[in-house]
C-alpha cells in the first residue's frame, strides 16, 4: 500500500524534495549550473521531448467541436488572466512584488498536458476534446503566455521595458519553440516510437522539471530576504486555493450556459481551470532569469496551484456529475 502510494505520488514528493534541498543547499547551484548552461540544456531537452510526445494530430482530428474548443481556449487565455488581474486588485498593497508576479505567471499558463486527459478518461468525459485543447493550448502558450504575462505586469503597475520583453521572447523561442518544432518533426518520422516510449519520456521530463526547480530555488535561497518573502506567501496561497474553486465553478457555469453535453462539461472541468507545471517551470525560469531574487518566489504559486488542482480534481472525479456520466456510459454499452 505504501509502496503503491509512493509510486503514484513520486513527482509531488520530488517537488517538495527539490524545494527543500534548494533551500538547504544554496551553494550547489553555481557549481552544477555554471552560467545557467545546465538549466538551459534541461529546458531544451524538456521541450524537445514535449514536442516529440505532443499529440498534435489530435488538433487536426478534433476541429469539428469548435464551440467546446473556443470556450476552453478563451477561458484559459482570456477569462483566467482577466479574473486574476481584477481579483488581485484589493491585495496589491498587502502583497510584495514577487507574490503577485508569481500569481500572474500562473494565470497566463496553458492547461496541463497529461493529467487533464487522464482525469477526463477515467471520468467518462470527451477525451478527444480534452486532447485537442491540451495540445492546442500548449502550442499557443509558448508565444501567448509570455505576451500575456507582460500585459498583466503592465496592468499591475510593474511593466517590463520593451527591450527586456523582446529579449525574453527571443530566449523563449530558442529554448522552447524551436525544440518543440524539432520534436514535432521527429514525431512525424518516429510516431510509433513516440507512442511506445511516451510513459518513459514523461518520467524523464518530470525529472528535468525537478532539476530546474532545484536550480531556481537554490539560486533564490542565496538572497538574505528570502525567508521573509516565503512567510508572506501564506496570503497568496489562500487566494490561489479559493481562486481555483471559483474558476472551476465558473467553468461549469459557462458549460451549462452553452448547453454542452455532460461529456464535454467534464472535459471543460478538467481542462479549462488547470495550469501546467511542465511549461510553467521553464517559462517562469526563463522569464525571470535576470532577476534571481524574484524567480524562486515567482515559482511557488505555480507549485502550490499544481498540487491543489490535483487534489481538487480528485474530488471532482467523485462528484455527482461524473458518476452520472459513468452510469449512462455503462447503460449505453449494455
Amino acid at each position: 500500500m505504501t509502496l503503491t502510494w509512493l509510486k503514484r505520488n513520486w513527482f509531488l514528493l520530488g517537488i517538495f524534495a527539490a524545494l527543500l534541498s534548494g533551500f538547504l543547499l544554496p551553494g550547489i547551484e553555481p557549481v552544477l549550473n555554471r552560467g545557467g548552461i545546465a538549466r538551459t540544456a534541461l529546458i531544451v531537452l524538456l521541450f524537445l521531448i514535449s514536442g516529440f510526445t505532443l499529440p498534435s494530430e489530435a488538433v487536426t482530428r478534433g476541429l469539428r467541436d469548435y464551440r467546446l474548443h473556443l470556450y476552453v481556449q478563451a477561458f484559459i487565455f482570456l477569462f483566467i488572466p482577466g479574473f486574476f488581474l481584477l481579483t488581485t486588485l484589493p491585495f496589491r498593497s498587502a502583497w510584495d512584488h514577487q507574490s503577485y508576479t508569481g500569481i500572474f505567471a500562473v494565470a497566463v499558463l496553458p492547461t496541463t498536458i497529461s493529467s487533464c486527459i487522464v482525469f477526463t478518461q477515467i471520468s467518462g468525459g470527451n477525451v478527444m476534446g480534452t486532447m485537442f485543447n491540451a495540445a492546442l493550448a500548449n502550442i499557443l502558450g509558448v508565444i501567448v503566455s509570455p505576451l500575456l504575462l507582460s500585459l498583466l505586469m503592465r496592468g499591475g503597475g510593474d511593466p517590463l521595458p520593451a527591450a527586456e520583453v523582446l529579449k525574453i521572447l527571443r530566449n523563449l523561442s530558442l529554448q522552447m519553440l524551436v525544440p518543440i518544432a524539432c520534436g514535432q518533426i521527429l514525431r512525424r518520422l518516429f510516431r510509433e516510437v513516440a507512442t511506445r516510449q511516451k510513459s518513459r519520456l514523461s518520467v524523464a521530463c518530470n525529472i528535468f522539471i525537478l532539476f530546474i526547480l532545484f536550480f531556481a530555488f537554490s539560486k533564490t535561497a542565496r538572497n538574505p530576504d528570502f525567508v521573509g518573502n516565503l512567510i508572506a506567501m501564506i496570503g497568496p496561497f489562500a487566494y490561489l486555493a479559493a481562486a481555483h474553486i471559483l474558476l472551476l465553478l465558473a467553468a461549469y457555469a459557462g458549460a451549462r450556459l452553452f448547453r454542452f453535453s455532460r461529456e464535454n462539461t467534464i472535459s471543460v472541468l478538467y481542462t479549462a481551470p488547470q495550469k501546467t507545471l511542465a511549461v510553467g517551470v521553464p517559462l517562469i525560469s526563463t522569464y525571470f532569469a535576470a532577476t534571481p531574487e524574484v524567480l524562486g518566489i515567482a515559482l511557488l504559486p505555480l507549485v502550490f496551484y499544481h498540487a491543489w488542482q490535483l487534489l481538487v480534481a480528485g474530488f471532482v472525479k467523485s462528484s455527482r456529475l461524473v458518476r452520472e456520466v459513468k452510469q449512462s456510459t455503462l447503460r449505453t454499452r449494455e
